[in-house]
């Protein structure tokens, strides 16, 4: 067998073994060495730091970046940051995962949690595990309620869903989240049965909601629900909208904006996001960045689950 030293040894046969893919016994008659021989040397590349073995669980939780955890917190004043990747896993999937394993530690000790909407908000709630929490926590809508906005499949809604795996009982706001009728807006919460539940739901101690961006994904589906008109539409593009949260649009210096569109949603207000104790924002994917950014310049979260890439652009825009 070759010395210690003899590191191009050493490096040769890790290389035809794990980047050829050769069999210790074809490395042996490469090299001219026994096979016993062989397995002693790949034992001494492993111990000696020349070759590491890395294994990637596609299934199992996602990698935190504390770099950009620290990096992100000090540039938004964030309280807890969660930047997440898994292997050949998409950023949303991550996000879910660690989404989900946040409110399962969260949920133990919070008294009520809401819930708005999204495909990332969807995602989170499907990757949760069954609970069974004594007591368990009122589960609260933040919004009203949409097929195309917060429905899964199968017709169940994120809140019940949510409420299910806590094994809790979903509290229900029987009312669409978006209206084209700013009047409308508001008789709805007028309505004894939907002002309570909106009212209950502005209190919760743990909010959990998705952050979108202009253009992309849910937001566009807002905007058509709204039925804006020209003129509305144009006061609407003047406020240099960026992003929303709960329905609500923000600009890019985190200032919510204000008529038309912000009287359209069935949904807690901004001011009453920013007084709930936890707001936990969840979003993947760089196009979200703007919407991200401006969300974040707002102060409404407080807890953030990003993929890696979105983080980057985060920090890369501010």
């Amino acid at each position: 067998m070759p010395a210690p030293r003899d590191t191009s040894v050493i490096v040769r046969a890790a290389r035809l073994y794990y980047e050829q893919g050769r069999s210790q016994t074809e490395v042996a008659a490469e090299l001219e060495l026994s096979r016993s021989n062989v397995s002693r040397i790949l034992t001494q590349a492993r111990d000696r730091g020349i070759v590491e073995i890395t294994i990637h669980d596609p299934d199992g939780p996602p990698r935190r970046d504390e770099a950009l955890e620290v990096a992100l917190r000090s540039a938004f004043s964030l309280r807890e940051v969660h930047v997440v990747s898994a292997p050949r896993t998409p950023g949303i999937v991550a996000v879910a995962r660690e989404g989900a394993a946040v409110i399962s530690e969260r949920a133990a000790q919070v008294s009520s949690i809401g819930i708005s909407w999204g495909q990332t908000v969807q995602s989170v709630v499907t990757e949760l595990e069954a609970q069974h929490l004594r007591p368990t926590p009122r589960v609260l809508p933040l919004v009203g309620g949409h097929s195309s906005l917060d429905q899964f499949d199968s017709g169940e809604s994120v809140v019940r869903v949510l409420a299910s795996r806590l094994g809790a009982r979903a509290e229900t706001l029987y009312a669409p989240a978006v209206l084209e009728s700013a009047t409308t807006v508001s008789t709805l919460r007028a309505e004894s049965s939907i002002g309570s539940v909106l009212e209950a739901a502005a209190q919760v101690e743990l909010a959990v909601v998705g952050i979108g961006s202009l253009g992309v994904h849910s937001s566009p589906k807002v905007l058509d629900l709204m039925a804006l008109s020209d003129a509305e539409r144009a006061a609407f593009e003047a406020q240099d909208p960026v992003g929303d949260v709960c329905g609500r649009f923000i600009d890019a210096h985190g200032i919510p904006l204000g008529a038309p569109t912000d009287q359209r949603v069935l949904a807690v207000t901004f001011s009453e996001l920013l007084r709930i104790p936890e707001v936990l924002g969840v979003a993947a994917g760089v196009e979200r960045a703007p919407g991200v950014l401006g969300v974040l310049r707002s102060g409404v979260i407080d807890t953030a689950v990003f993929d890696t890439d979105l983080a980057r652009e985060l920090l890369a825009r501010a």
